[in-house]
């Protein structure tokens, strides 16, 4: 069988929901889109379902699997896609997002009194969102519809970054807005959480601080460990060339090993160097990226052995660092590895 691993850390995603609440006094939505990250929608939900208010995911399908697994609130993130998807929404009871004015068209049909609307407004992000100018006309239309609640929310753009002005700037529109208004709101995400206390409400939605792909400076830890083992170890003479389209050549003697993952996986396609660990010591990659492999210079250490684990990261890994060698991002990283990947569960 194929050696080639995702472990994934309960304990540590059940640490990172408990960090989180020591920065927050709101109540908390877990993102669990993408199949919470790529870690399993299942497991996660098991493991932080009794210390979240809500779940919150894109597609109506993961919002089917997630009703499966819980009677607590699920919210689609980006609302509906077409007019007819309300109709999953009433049999589903599920919250939803409004972000543009042809959302509510034909909403009067449907039975949406387990529902709560979501009012996104654009505060600077200029992705998803009403307008502020149209924000007083639809926020009018929403509250004659008979939902149970109505919840005003935006999205921040740069939250990781402490102070940065533009951020500030969404928090100060978004604030002065719905000041004086009844309803519940939302706006901090992970980053907001940790950085900027001025953008909580009521529900803060986190994503990546739950499963530790960043944030490690306030006390996350990183859930996942991802591993493989080395099948085929080859002795290479200075000056040859290994790999496809021969783009790494041996500038002295060494042991090139090989192990079975690659961008069929998820790993991010590269060709510069990444770093990887085995027994302790780090080595570098050689070469192209395989579809299906990955090779390592192991230089002339010869205590290397068939079978022995590479970690490409581990629990104790600083993923927003390892990201940066693939040239991506840690979400990136997470959130593509495939199903060819076996996952493993640790409580």
């Amino acid at each position: 069988m194929r050696k080639t691993e995702l472990k994934i850390n309960l304990s540590n995603l059940k640490h990172n929901i408990n960090l989180i609440k020591k920065f927050t006094d709101a109540d908390i939505q877990a993102v669990v889109k993408a199949n919470s990250y790529g870690l399993n929608m299942s497991k996660v939900l098991e493991t932080i379902e009794d210390d979240v208010e809500s779940f919150s995911v894109i597609t109506l399908t993961e919002a089917e699997e997630v009703r499966k697994l819980t009677t607590k609130p699920i919210l689609l993130l980006q609302g509906v896609h077409q007019l007819d998807d309300y109709e999953l929404i009433e049999k589903h009871k599920l919250d939803f997002v409004i972000h543009s004015s042809w959302q509510l068209n034909e909403i009067e049909k449907y039975n949406l009194s387990n529902s709560r609307i979501w009012l996104k407004i654009n505060t600077g992000m200029n992705r998803l969102g009403i307008n502020l100018d149209d924000f007083e006309e639809l926020f009018k239309k929403v509250k004659s519809l008979n939902t149970s609640e109505i919840i005003l929310m935006s999205h921040l753009s740069a939250s990781s970054v402490k102070d940065d002005p533009h951020t500030l700037s969404q928090i100060k529109i978004f604030n002065d807005l719905v000041n004086g208004i009844s309803c519940k709101k939302s706006l901090s995400n992970s980053g907001a959480v940790f950085n900027m206390p001025e953008a909580e409400h009521d529900i803060v939605r986190p994503g990546m601080a739950i499963y530790g792909g960043k944030y490690n400076e306030f006390g996350t830890k990183n859930v996942s460990s991802l591993t493989s083992q080395i099948i085929s170890l080859r002795n290479i003479k200075a000056g040859e060339r290994v790999g496809y389209d021969g783009t790494w050549q041996a500038k002295e003697d060494c042991i090139i090993g090989s192990i079975p993952i690659g961008y069929a996986d998820g790993l991010p396609y590269f060709m510069k160097p990444i770093t990887v660990s085995v027994n302790g010591k780090e080595f570098k990659t050689a070469g192209k990226l395989n579809m299906d492999l990955t090779l390592i210079n192991f230089e002339q250490d010869s205590s290397i052995k068939i079978g022995d684990t590479v970690k490409l990261w581990d629990f104790d890994s600083d993923l927003s660092k390892v990201s940066e060698e693939f040239n991506t991002i840690s979400y990136n990283l997470l959130t593509n590895i495939s199903s060819r990947v076996t996952k493993n569960y640790l409580e």
